[in-house]
């Protein structure tokens, strides 16, 4: 950033606008959180502002500040792309030492990034609470939110430009791990996820409750789907199709599903043909999800494996097939050595998907790596 900031991080944080740019948030998980874009025209990747500068130009940050995350996928709503901070994400009551999070958007027509919590009381979204996963619902004109560890969902009402924070389901107690990414449909109703087996999270939730999709009617409330996981983990990553009438989602141990609006249907389709979840080998966490145009192949990114390489993989939807696609060093040595890949529902109107690559605390910036699944497969003799 200008101020010399360096975002050695990218946690799921790369989205697109319908004309094709590439939007790419970086952080240093410490202080600041930036947010930049691959202009399509030009090729170019800039800077189009940050958290604190956004805030002091608002006059709307503390000495004592920090915005350690965009963790949001920077998301696309009538012409601006939105974003929330993420300050705390670790699973107990630290986010409770925080100021709260702050909604910001970028106006391409302008240039201008602003902090839109500057109007809310206090000059935050909500006192003490943390976003980790956004989405938009084009009916009710609102931008959803959830936080973590307490999973309260919320969400910012675009006209009035205020945030209400909705709560919990009463059965969904204490702290744990929540979901990465959820959506809403045609009807307004907004779906989510919460829990995860892996040690790493796991805070003893409940699979009784966890272990299905949860669904929030504005008229009605908190809901209990019929919509069954395969097992205790939170959905991570989707896409929907470019009618946007069949969703496609993951958990970060690669169970793939898929949800038809017309019908409300659930199906699950299957995982990739690797180990799920921890092993002696790596912890398989799949954070790269990316469903061709085209509608048949979903692209998956396997990472956090100790000392092997980071992998893109192929689903067929309708056979329900996978294969290896690509090991990333041998694509690129320096991005293809980082530990992690992460980056779902990111594509040009080239046939580019894009992701992120990084290391945790390398003073090293994450890479931004556009991928061309159809060239590649040529190239590696796969047609």
């Amino acid at each position: 950033s200008p101020d010399g900031d360096s975002p050695d991080q990218s946690w799921l944080a790369i989205g697109s606008d319908p004309s094709g740019n590439i939007f790419i948030s970086g952080h240093d998980h410490v202080q600041n959180s930036m947010l930049y874009r691959l202009d399509k025209s030009t090729g170019v990747v800039s800077w189009v502002g940050d958290a604190r500068t956004a805030s002091e130009e608002a006059d709307n940050w503390k000495a004592t500040e920090t915005a350690e995350k965009f963790h949001t996928r920077p998301t696309h709503h009538n012409g601006q792309m939105y974003v929330a901070t993420l300050d705390r994400s670790s699973i107990d009551g630290a986010f409770l030492e925080t100021r709260g999070f702050h909604w910001y958007a970028f106006d391409p027509d302008d240039n201008s990034f602003v902090d839109l919590s500057a109007a809310e009381p206090d000059g935050v979204g909500a006192k003490h609470l943390q976003v980790v996963s956004i989405a938009a619902d084009a009916v009710n004109n609102r931008i959803y939110g959830i936080t973590i560890p307490e999973n309260k969902v919320l969400y910012f009402d675009v006209e009035n430009q205020k945030t209400t924070v909705l709560g919990s389901p009463p059965e969904w107690e204490g702290y744990f791990y929540t979901n990465r990414f959820m959506w809403t449909d045609s009807n307004g109703h907004l779906y989510f996820t919460g829990g995860t087996e892996r040690s790493q999270w796991n805070r003893g939730e409940d699979p009784l409750v966890l272990n299905y999709v949860w669904k929030y009617d504005p008229a009605i409330g908190f809901q209990k789907t019929d919509y069954q996981l395969q097992t205790l983990s939170a959905i991570e990553v989707g896409q929907w199709d470019t009618e946007r009438q069949n969703l496609y989602v993951s958990d970060d141990m690669g169970h793939i599903y898929q949800f038809t609006d017309a019908n409300g249907s659930w199906e699950y389709l299957g995982r990739p043909d690797f180990p799920a979840g921890e092993t002696s080998s790596g912890n398989n966490k799949v954070w790269v999800f990316q469903l061709d145009p085209n509608g048949d192949t979903i692209y998956l990114g396997r990472s956090d494996n100790f000392e092997s390489p980071n992998e893109l993989w192929q689903f067929d939807i309708t056979s329900r097939q996978s294969s290896i696609l690509a090991k990333l060093p041998d694509l690129d040595a320096s991005s293809g050595s980082e530990r992690f890949i992460t980056g779902y529902d990111s594509w040009d109107l080239d046939g580019n998907f894009y992701i992120s690559s990084f290391s945790m605390y390398d003073d090293e910036n994450a890479y931004l790596i556009g991928v061309n699944p159809s060239q590649l497969r040529a190239a590696l003799n796969q047609e």
